[in-house]
């Protein structure tokens, strides 16, 4: 893979970081029109940081990478689901390339250490009616030890609470694109859904299952290519393409 001179993959943008704002997410939604395919945005602090399903995603100033991704080339349905997946795989071994720090993913793409969730990945389609025109891919990573308010069902941890050298955030940055690059160009090769497989802490787990209409006990026996979760409940197997599950012992429920 190529870089230019500020170790930026080939054509992508990094736009002017931010000292604060609502959401990187929200921002570049807002203005994708007037922005590059691939730009990066980057703020130091984020107001109304978004989860999954609707959560806050605690974004102290100075203390976490908040960082968003346009993606302008039109995806499939499959394609979307891999890149959601492969975002995970790509954090996952940034992380470990810039701090030594092994960590695992949970389905879909949250990045967990020794039980704390150190990373939530938030990817948000821009569609029409026809097709999806963008994709926006949204990582929130807790990089420096701090206190976390309460969150409930979750317990928030950072890289440097774990991390066997102090992380840099510089480091993070370069090795996050130099990553995520290397996997958007390989969507379609096997090898990596296998490495985001062998990086799962969910596969052969016990799992309650959240969906609107209730929650139920499944147990999560593997991800296919697509990175959909096989689930068998009962003598019934069927996969997840999305959706909240929570990885613990079924009688801690």
């Amino acid at each position: 893979m190529e870089t230019n001179q500020a170790g930026m993959p080939r054509g992508w943008t990094m736009l002017p970081t931010a000292d604060s704002l609502d959401s990187t997410n929200t921002w570049l939604k807002t203005h994708a029109e007037g922005c590059a395919d691939r730009s990066v945005l980057i703020a130091r602090e984020q107001t109304a940081g978004r989860g999954r399903n609707g959560r806050v995603f605690h974004s102290a100033k100075d203390r976490g990478l908040y960082l968003s991704i346009l993606l302008k080339q039109e995806q499939s349905t499959a394609q979307l689901n891999k890149v959601t997946a492969l975002s995970a795989l790509a954090l996952q071994r940034a992380v470990m390339e810039s701090c030594g720090l092994l960590t695992q993913i949970k389905w879909v793409n949250d990045l967990y250490c020794r039980g704390y969730k150190i990373a939530g990945i938030l990817c948000e389609a821009l569609r029409t009616k026809e097709r999806t025109e963008a994709l926006i891919i949204g990582f929130g990573v807790n990089v420096f030890s701090q206190d976390f308010p309460d969150m409930t069902g979750n317990r928030p941890g950072a890289i440097a609470d774990f991390s066997p050298a102090p992380p840099s955030m510089d480091l993070l940055i370069s090795a996050l694109l130099r990553q995520i690059d290397d996997c958007l160009r390989h969507l379609d090769d096997p090898r990596y859904m296998q490495a985001y497989r062998a990086c799962s802490c969910v596969i052969n787990q016990p799992i309650l299952v959240k969906e609107p209409h209730g929650t139920y006990e499944a147990f999560a026996e593997d991800i296919d290519e697509q990175g959909r979760l096989l689930i068998r409940c009962g003598s019934e197997k069927k996969y997840l393409c999305s959706g909240e599950i929570s990885i613990r012992p079924i009688s801690s429920r």
